[in-house]
């Protein structure tokens, strides 16, 4: 278990480093090995790991790909890394890590958006395209890793839990009081809306863009 969080300003202005590490730090609990960020311009992710596969510094988090056009966070194992690493470097490309998040950050810049559909395992991850300057978010097939989103008009955020995006400085805690009437009636919500105003979980099998 890791913990992503992303926050995209679509009106080109920097986020906070100090609010980016405090909404970080909630869910600390998620990544006990270590923290990492990466900052340009409009653009803010941020990464708690848990190491697993390959435990050095290697894999560390945000990772960029080698030609430095993609920058990804990343919670969760891809269980064919190995098979598509092999069909990577066939193509020429070189690993630094034994991670699977590297296979993703490699697999982007050969394949672009269309390498999610190749992932299988389980996963939720928010890509960032140097170039583009569009923003991906995709979760895996079954929706075992978690992925919330909310959008004001001029900022997404993004995280692995709610607690995350409720920390930045201009959300403002609200009950969304359909989810509410779905809770009580229900005891579960079958909608990808939660109780909190605003935020959303983004579907099983879905790869949305932010541009």
């Amino acid at each position: 278990m890791c913990g992503i969080l992303g926050v995209f300003n679509l009106s080109g202005e920097a986020f906070s480093k100090k609010n980016l590490e405090a909404m970080l730090l909630t869910i600390a609990h998620r990544g006990p090995d270590g923290e990492g960020y990466y900052t340009n311009e409009s653009i803010s992710l941020a990464h708690r790991r848990l190491s697993i596969i390959d435990t050095s510094n290697n894999g560390s988090q945000p990772m960029m790909s080698s030609n430095k056009e993609w920058v990804i966070v990343f919670n969760g194992c891809i269980y064919n890394y190995l098979e598509l690493k092999k069909e990577l470097q066939l193509k020429g490309h070189s690993f630094v890590s034994n991670t699977d998040t590297e296979v993703i950050s490699e697999g982007l810049s050969a394949y672009g958006p269309e390498f999610f559909q190749r992932l299988d395992g389980m996963f939720a991850i928010g890509a960032w395209n140097t170039k583009t300057k569009n923003l991906y978010l995709s979760r895996d097939r079954y929706g075992v890793k978690p992925l919330y989103y909310w959008f004001n008009g001029k900022t997404l955020v993004f995280a692995s839990e709610i607690k995350a995006i409720i920390k930045h400085p201009e959300f403002k805690v609200g009950v969304n009081l359909n989810a509410l009437n779905e809770y009580f009636t229900f005891q579960n919500l079958f909608t990808y809306s939660t109780l909190f105003e605003g935020v959303t979980m983004l579907p099983p099998a879905n790869t949305v863009k932010i541009n």
